[in-house]
């Protein structure tokens, strides 16, 4: 949970500045790390043959793979989207593009007519490129729109085709936490079900009081934030490596 701390208003603008360099810094590592590490996130990695490939060989586990995959995609498609849709085999092809995008949440606040989408400057949503995320979903229940059926479809399976190559690659998750964004799978009350891939970098953000947030979002006309940075909380940041090094040391 997003820790709430109250800033002056004339703070805002400074601590806003800061965010953003930092937010920006970190944008950039995400990306350079993801640029690495992409031939491990290959999608026929758990689908195999039950997804269009030019490739034939079996994929260990690809026959439980694809079953977990259908009952949660028919699951959260009937339940959250209220669609009865089913998937054939094999499964479209899905490119290796692996993408994030800032991982956000609705929040109302009294007197605000329409709520808030608040954005992590921390946080991303690790998934296969496509058209429709989970920032466009947060923007159809603002406005009270709903998704054209064959992009929850897209969205759905490549979420969930994700989540279960990173749920299975124990050894990627330690590689991106040795790289200090660690991954955890979250999910969204605006998705039901769905488990989505987020990687959190070490530094620490905050919410700040409700009044600020009203204020910014009644200037702006537009019902959108984003979390600060805590700077005075960053000199407690701590090194997991230097962490782990001098607890052997000390055994």
């Amino acid at each position: 949970m997003t820790p709430v701390k109250e800033i002056e208003l004339q703070q805002l603008g400074h601590l806003r500045n800061i965010s953003q360099k930092i937010t920006q810094h970190l944008q950039r590592k995400v990306n350079d790390y993801l640029t690495t590490v992409t031939p491990l996130l290959a999608p026929r990695k758990v689908l195999g043959q039950y997804m269009q490939s030019a490739f034939n060989d079996k994929v260990p586990g690809d026959d439980k793979n694809f079953t977990t995959l259908e009952e949660l995609y028919k699951q959260i498609s009937r339940d959250t989207f209220a669609l009865n849709s089913k998937l054939s085999t094999p499964l479209p092809s899905i490119a290796n593009k692996p993408m994030v995008h800032p991982w956000e949440y609705l929040y109302t606040i009294t007197d605000v007519q329409s709520q808030i989408s608040i954005s992590s400057p921390v946080r991303w949503v690790l998934n296969y490129s496509s058209a429709y995320n989970l920032s466009r979903l947060l923007e159809d229940r603002v406005k009270g729109e709903h998704a054209r059926p064959e992009e929850v479809k897209e969205f759905l399976i490549y979420a969930l085709t994700m989540w279960m190559l990173m749920d299975k690659s124990p050894g990627l998750q330690d590689l991106l936490r040795d790289l200090r964004f660690h991954v955890t799978f979250e999910k969204s009350a605006e998705s039901g079900e769905l488990p989505y891939v987020v990687l959190n970098a070490d530094v620490p953000s905050f919410r700040p009081q409700d009044e600020v947030i009203k204020t910014v979002v009644q200037m702006s006309g537009h019902p959108v934030f984003e979390e600060l940075i805590d700077v005075d909380a960053l000199a407690g940041v701590t090194d997991p490596f230097q962490a782990e090094i001098l607890n052997l040391a000390q055994a």
